[in-house]
């Protein structure tokens, strides 16, 4: 697990970087068919840190066991 949480802030720093590269840096000059290749380099960061999420945290909504209630606890507030 240590090494998929690290593996996870590797992922997330470098599609923070290349997000800031492409919003910062040079891609501003790019023009024509290098403008499709800025725009998919933006994604690429945007699914990098999507990525580096699922890495830190790879649990899904079928490995839930909770058994929720269809009528949820009523506090002080709540009128009977």
């Amino acid at each position: 697990m240590a090494l998929r949480r690290t593996a996870a802030v590797i992922v997330l720093l470098a599609g923070i970087a290349l997000g800031f590269w492409v919003v910062f840096g040079s891609p501003h000059d790019w023009e024509g068919g290098m403008r499709l290749l800025k725009f998919a380099l933006g994604l690429t960061s945007l699914g990098m840190i999507t990525a580096s999420a699922w890495l830190m945290f790879p649990g899904s909504r079928d490995d839930d066991d909770d058994d929720i209630s269809p009528h949820p606890m009523t506090g002080p507030l709540d009128a009977l």
